[in-house]
């Protein structure tokens, strides 16, 4: 599973750096890849994930033109990426090793969908950091995709919880009329959506509101955007988890420039890396960073 996450990781590595390099050059996704210089299609053992750049020296096959390797680093870091998510996944999947279980299910939906989250960050990063631009035919999608997922995982959630009690005589009971057991516990699931919208809009809005005190100087329209995807996908609390670590790397990344020189004051940084960067720390180790906060605040006696 391990090796099968890193291997699909850098597969969408190969995805991801077309997405981004069309979206900066406002050309379609569709169509087969080619060389950037003598045009020439590449077949598919020219875009074998790693393998190839390896084996091809960093150049094209048919120029001889040297290969960026930002592929190779793309390809490896989602490999990375995926792998370790496979990682922390594994476990929890094979709690549940029979595809009618409903736990497998929902694990199995979960991983897949955080797949797809870590692969449009990535995107997302490459394009904000060349250029400061969040593509909107990458972002909308996403968030109406992140949008459909949650309300389709949510009624699958509650829709089994009917049919798993009308299976016996005593879950029956459980149901309305009899009980207000099943509406309960729907409301409950359904929760975790209501937050994720919450958030996303109070993320998004927060942004929207920095634009106009700014007057546009602060923050992007992409960033209201990308903040909503972060609300919907992370949820509450964890997208406020992903906020903070945002701003304060952000602030120290600002920092260092400064002092380094290759920055100065009224410059703008692009956010939304460091938007990405929040939101892959918080994806792996969010809960944690959480329960360690809560623990510490509790010991300060906050």
């Amino acid at each position: 599973m391990y090796i099968l996450g890193f291997i699909l990781g850098t597969v969408l590595g190969s995805l991801v750096k077309a997405l981004a390099d069309r979206s900066l050059t406002n050309k379609t996704f569709r169509g087969r890849s080619y060389c950037p210089q003598c045009k020439h299609k590449l077949q598919w053992y020219d875009l074998l994930p790693i393998i190839s750049y390896l084996l091809l020296r960093g150049r094209c096959r048919y120029c001889g033109d040297r290969i960026s390797v930002e592929y190779f680093l793309v390809e490896v870091v989602m490999g990375l990426l995926i792998g370790y998510l496979f990682f922390q996944g594994f476990d929890k999947i094979m709690q549940w090793p029979y595809l009618v279980n409903f736990q497998f299910t929902i694990s199995l939906l979960d991983l897949l969908f955080k797949t797809f989250f870590i692969s449009v960050l990535v995107v997302l990063f490459l394009t904000d950091i060349k250029r400061m631009f969040i593509p909107d035919r990458i972002i909308l999608p996403s968030i109406v995709i992140a949008t459909i997922f949650l309300l389709l995982t949510t009624l699958y959630k509650i829709g089994y919880l009917y049919y798993f009690l009308s299976q016996s005589r005593i879950g029956q009971l459980l149901l309305p009329p009899h009980s207000d057991y099943f509406r309960n516990h729907a409301i409950r699931t359904a929760e975790p959506l209501i937050y994720s919208i919450v958030a996303a809009i109070l993320i998004g809005g927060f942004f929207w509101l920095l634009i106009i005190i700014t007057k546009g100087k602060g923050m992007g329209g992409g960033d209201v955007k990308l903040g909503a995807l972060m609300g919907l996908v992370l949820g509450s609390p964890l997208s406020l988890v992903a906020l903070m670590i945002s701003f304060l790397l952000g602030a120290l990344i600002s920092v260092v420039l400064l002092t380094l020189g290759k920055k100065h004051f009224g410059e703008s940084i692009p956010f939304g890396p460091f938007l990405v960067s929040g939101s892959l720390v918080t994806l792996f180790w969010g809960n944690n960073i959480f329960e360690w906060y809560l623990h510490f605040s509790f010991k300060m006696g906050y």
